[in-house]
């Protein structure tokens, strides 16, 4: 029997300048799945999806470089009363990221994914300022579903 696990894996537009790292999300709402179901162990866990750029500059006959991570997972691992929680971070910086998600709906976790992707952090650019960059963001329109449908 043909293995064909890939044709439930969410379709996503990711723009040119990333790499995919991982990517297991399946297509569907948490909300319709039974708290018994085995997929929560499998489907719902801390590594769901990471996507990654690099981004460089030339500055004083030097090339400085940074990384840029996407990352979504389930919190906690496969618990049904949990939360996908989506994440920028810049260089590792796991206690303060860039931006942050929280939502129990696939379709607004794609959504903002998407957003961020095609508005938020394009054009792929070296961040001078990551605090500058974590200050400006209500006034770029942060976090909300109805926000990213714009």
């Amino acid at each position: 029997m043909e293995n064909r696990h890939w044709e439930d894996l969410q379709p996503l537009r990711i723009p040119c300048g990333w790499t995919v790292r991982l990517h297991k999300l399946r297509c569907g709402e948490p909300a319709e799945l039974p708290a018994e179901d085995g997929r929560w162990l499998f489907c719902y866990t801390e590594d769901i999806l990471q996507l990654q750029a690099d981004l460089r500059r030339r500055r004083d006959h030097r090339t400085e470089t940074q990384q840029l991570t996407v990352d979504l997972g389930w919190y906690p691992d496969g618990d049904p009363a949990g939360a996908f929680r989506l994440a920028a971070v810049l260089d590792g910086d796991w206690e303060r990221p860039l931006l942050a998600f929280t939502s129990r709906s696939e379709t607004a976790v794609v959504e903002t994914l998407e957003h961020w992707l095609h508005r938020e952090l394009m054009p792929l650019r070296y961040i001078e300022d990551a605090e500058a960059f974590r200050k400006n963001l209500p006034a770029r329109r942060r976090n909300t579903r109805e926000e990213c449908a714009r």
